[in-house]
């Protein structure tokens, strides 16, 4: 008996250890090079019907929009100096939107550091990814990292998907858990959303010096998990070369593979910051007057610069990592259920509240390395030895 646990034991421990994930740094934004890797949108938005001018790079640097500031981080930000046309109702105010041109995979962890958030009356902000292409969203997976409209005081996360998709009744969060199905045609693509605490957005996010936001789309089974950090709790191996999501407790926000196949709801992700200006969420007018009560209509708010003051996202740094796994390289998935409307890619609609109010893919199963198979059969081999000779 003694024997047999022992070839037990033995052979349970390079199977648990080829389980554990190592993240390595496979895209790097920060410092004088953060702008590499982006393609900026040139034009409107008009898929959200925004009141902005979205600037090619050169333009946007040039009118500093974009660019590093003396702290050594990224600011990407709203024209806050033009006082737009009176006569013009659909006057644009400059801004930014921006593309990474490398996708992440399944087996990804995304980091962003952040020391502010745009906010104000009329402000939409995003960070957020989807999956390419652009034009067969919902196929291929959008997940809203960054988002909310105008003062609405916290972030809120979400999924938004075909059908089929949803956050498991049994999920654990810390935070609060606002709808739970991601489908685009449900509720007016509200998605499935998880709300985040408070500082996690806005003012109070820039009053207490920002924060982390940590996105993992995981190749072992556990589905996408997302914590948020405020500067004060951020974990001390999150900013090393290889962070350890498993030592950060409770995510903030989880959409498990049990109620979500990611491979077959997402693609590679494009990740995307933007700065959109009313539209169908911020200048939507219920939505508006319950965040800015008492300032008349979102348009009211356009062409004055001064609106725009603290509508900039400044990052320290935003990090890829890969766990080298082959879900990290997976292509997208093809479409197996209905889809929505073409070019319909609304990041989220007035469904969604602004203040809140199935089984893992056969590809997560666990793997063990090539150059460690040889020894463990090897050594499993010679313990059945050992074990029958007792």
């Amino acid at each position: 008996m003694l024997s047999y646990t022992l070839f037990a034991a033995a052979i349970a421990v390079p199977f648990v250890s080829a389980q554990s994930v190592s993240y390595s740094i496979s895209q790097d934004f920060s410092g004088s090079t953060f702008f590499d890797g982006w393609t900026f949108t040139n034009g409107n938005d008009a898929k959200n019907f925004g009141n902005v001018a979205y600037l090619p790079k050169d333009a946007a640097q040039a009118q500093q929009l974009a660019y590093i500031n003396p702290a050594g981080n990224a600011i990407i930000k709203v024209d806050n100096t033009t006082v737009g046309n009176p006569l013009d109702d659909a006057y644009g105010r400059a801004s930014i939107k921006m593309n990474t041109t490398q996708p992440f995979n399944k087996g990804s962890l995304v980091v962003m550091d952040a020391l502010h958030l745009p906010y104000g009356c009329s402000v939409w902000p995003a960070y957020w990814s989807q999956g390419s292409p652009e034009d067969a969203w919902p196929t291929y997976g959008e997940i809203d990292i960054v988002e909310n409209v105008n003062l609405a005081p916290v972030n809120q996360m979400a999924l938004h998907t075909s059908q089929g998709c949803t956050l498991a009744p049994e999920t654990q969060v810390t935070g609060k858990i606002v709808s739970n199905d991601c489908y685009n045609n449900t509720n007016g693509n509200q998605g499935c959303i998880v709300q985040m605490p408070e500082s996690s957005y806005g003012q109070s996010f820039a009053a207490n010096g920002g924060g982390v936001y940590a996105l993992e789309w995981s190749s072992t089974g556990k589905g996408f998990q997302a914590w948020f950090f405020p500067r004060s709790s951020i974990p001390a191996n999150l900013a090393s070369e290889h962070p350890d999501p498993s030592t950060w407790g409770t995510p903030t926000a989880a959409w498990p593979e049990s109620g979500c196949d990611s491979s077959k709801h997402f693609g590679p992700q494009t990740l995307i910051f933007d700065i959109s200006i009313c539209g169908v969420w911020a200048g939507e007018p219920t939505v508006f007057q319950s965040t800015c009560p008492n300032q008349g209509s979102c348009l009211d708010l356009v062409r004055n610069p001064r609106n725009y003051d603290t509508a900039y996202f400044e990052v320290a740094y935003v990090r890829i990592y890969s766990d080298g796994s082959t879900g990290s390289a997976s292509t997208a998935p093809s479409s197996t259920g209905p889809t929505g409307v073409a070019n319909g890619a609304t990041r989220s609609s007035t469904g969604s509240s602004p203040t809140g109010s199935a089984g893992s893919s056969s590809n997560d199963s666990p793997r063990v390395s090539a150059t460690l198979l040889p020894w463990v059969i090897s050594l499993s081999l010679g313990l059945v030895a050992v074990w029958v000779a007792v």
